[in-house]
């Protein structure tokens, strides 16, 4: 056989492979916190910010070229939103730039997809009803019209920090119906406790020192969301072995078929793997060669 032709075969083997690799998709944190009311909770948006862009592994995004963007209802009595500090106000620690915007500044889907593209982490402010906080039900709505597009950034790589829904059931809306709902509101604002997971991305669950989750009010929990979320915070309830879940979130994730997961893609092969398919591809061809 002419080395072309084995050429020929090895090129067609990894175009194949060249296929099966995971495009980098998105990741979402959600919280029945308003973490953007209350001064970024101790560093808490810190915690989920950096969790987000991945810091620590090998896609991470650099603090200083995370561009956020936040959305939240902005008018003549409210110029600059219900956020009252924490990392989200801006630089410097963000200095790739903070971004806020109104759902109906927007025309069309066009603009709201070009505003898409210049950020890499949509944070939505919480539900005016926890008191304080500014993404009206009205915004909701027209946020939660710009899914599809939402979807089509997050599969691309962007990313959804949502917080506090309050009781507002098309709140989370702007994920598909698959992903999870507003569940019902929680009064008072101890008693949390960091899972596992939680802790692992840094979570301070002290209750009686400085603490990201206790000491700040609640406003939903989370009772339906997908399998593939990890739970990173909940809160036990006596007399029953099932706790309130208070954050979740999944890293890595597409949106398809109305639902979200992290089985999307296939996993890209091991060097060996690879070379063992490429030879196989050989063979293959070798061996239609001989009949």
């Amino acid at each position: 056989m002419k080395l072309s032709r084995i050429g020929s075969y090895l090129t067609a083997a990894l175009l194949t492979l060249a296929g099966v690799g995971t495009a980098h998709a998105g990741s979402v944190y959600l919280t029945g916190h308003d973490v953007d009311l209350h001064d970024g909770q101790n560093g808490y948006d810190v915690v989920i910010l950096d969790w987000l862009r991945g810091a620590g592994t090998a896609s991470e995004i650099a603090a200083g070229s995370y561009r956020v963007g936040v959305l939240r209802s902005i008018d003549a009595t409210n110029p600059a939103g219900g956020f009252v500090g924490g990392v989200l106000e801006g630089p410097p620690l963000w200095a790739g730039g903070v971004t806020n915007a109104d759902p109906t500044q927007f025309a069309d889907a066009a603009a709201f997809t070009a505003f898409l593209g210049t950020i890499d982490v949509l944070v939505i402010a919480s539900y005016v009803g926890c008191g304080g906080c500014d993404l009206s039900a009205g915004d909701s709505t027209v946020l939660n019209g710009f899914a599809p597009q939402i979807a089509t950034a997050f599969n691309a790589g962007m990313d959804i920090f949502g917080n506090a829904g309050n009781g507002l059931a098309t709140y989370y809306d702007f994920l598909p119906p698959g992903a999870t709902t507003t569940g019902p509101p929680i009064g008072g604002s101890n008693g949390f406790e960091c899972t596992a997971a939680g802790v692992a991305i840094g979570i301070d669950c002290d209750a009686a020192g400085v603490s990201h989750i206790n000491g700040f009010p609640t406003h939903n929990r989370f009772t339906g969301f997908d399998p593939d979320f990890t739970v990173f915070e909940i809160r036990p309830v006596a007399g029953t072995a099932t706790p309130e879940v208070i954050s979740i979130g999944i890293r890595d994730a597409t949106i398809t078929d109305g639902g979200i997961g992290t089985d999307g893609g296939t996993t890209v092969p091991e060097p060996g793997t690879l070379a063992l398919l490429a030879l196989a591809a050989l063979g293959f061809g070798l061996r239609r060669r001989r009949h």
